[in-house]
């Protein structure tokens, strides 16, 4: 019995949305009798929608702000790229440089390729990546010198950012209705139609109905595959790997230690985990002599969390 994948919507970027409804769209046109007399009276609907989703489309792309966002964008590719190659130059520094500039090419490593992601996904990562590098890795940042560097990415990132909140508000020849408003229009439009494909799928209606499933749930799995990251658990099995912490020296304030946390998947690589970025910690009895507990508790693409305990001692 074959049904129709499910897309994560709210995971697709604008364009990546409107091409999806518009390969939809064709594939509809395209398939069989049976199909199409199945739908028809749902098409005028989810016609309209489109419609209203391709002026919406043409808004952005004719934006007076377009051009200035993709300068502003090439800015900030820029002096990630500078980061880069300085950091990359740091290795071979003395042993404080060089370690500092390990840790901060390994933290740049885990965002991976931030220049070819979309706007607002970039936003998002230079964002808490410019909180890392003000944050724990503040201290590397120094050491690795490229305290000026993250200086101007900082610069730079603001009018970028700003640049795009000033798009998303802007007037001009906007539609009279929100790219939001028509993403939950035309997703609705869409499931119902998904209800009476898979609905006469199930009872073998035609093989109009299992043969368009056959070539919409490609792109759907593309889709989800590229763009859809389901958060991981940390506390689930034996994925995540909390280092042993050392026994720690009484000094009457609470003890903090960060451990090294790894995450791996099933016939995957081991993932290094940082503070700030892939989880946060809480501590338990962690000021007085005896055994301590830290909590790693997960954010961004992580969720759950983690125990471990530890000593203190005089």
């Amino acid at each position: 019995m074959k049904q129709l994948l499910t897309l994560y919507f709210h995971f697709l970027p604008l364009a990546a949305h409107f091409d999806f409804f518009k390969k939809l769209a064709g594939l509809l046109s395209a398939a069989g009798a049976a199909l199409k007399t199945a739908i028809e009276a749902l098409m005028p609907d989810f016609n309209a929608w489109l419609d209203k989703e391709d002026a919406v489309m043409r808004w952005v792309r004719k934006s007076v702000l377009t051009e200035q966002i993709a300068e502003a964008d090439r800015y900030v590719d820029l002096q990630l790229s500078a980061i880069n190659t300085t950091l990359k130059a740091a290795v071979y520094g003395n042993t404080d440089v060089a370690a500092a500039a390990v840790r901060l090419l390994a933290l740049l490593k885990n965002y991976g390729r931030i220049a070819k992601k979309s706007y607002d996904e970039q936003a998002g990562d230079v964002r808490v990546l410019l909180e890392q590098f003000s944050g724990p890795y503040y201290s590397d940042v120094g050491f690795a010198g490229i305290g000026y560097r993250v200086a101007l990415l900082t610069e730079g990132f603001n009018k970028f950012e700003k640049l795009l909140r000033q798009r998303e508000t802007e007037q001009g020849e906007k539609p009279p209705y929100t790219g939001g408003e028509v993403r939950k229009g035309i997703e609705a439009a869409y499931r119902q139609i998904e209800r009476v494909i898979d609905a006469n799928a199930v009872v073998g209606a035609s093989g109009d109905f299992e043969a368009f499933i056959d070539l919409l749930n490609p792109v759907i799995d593309h889709l989800n595959a590229e763009f859809h990251h389901a958060k991981k658990d940390l506390g689930v099995g034996d994925h995540t790997v909390i280092e042993p912490v050392d026994t720690q020296k009484y000094t009457e304030k609470p003890v903090t230690p960060v451990p090294e946390v790894h995450y791996r998947e099933d016939g995957k690589e081991t993932k290094r985990l940082y503070l700030g970025k892939d989880f946060s910690i809480t501590y338990k009895n962690n000021v007085e002599v005896g055994q301590a507990e830290l909590t790693i508790h997960g954010k961004g693409d992580y969720k759950g969390q983690k125990s471990l305990s530890f000593h203190i001692a005089r």
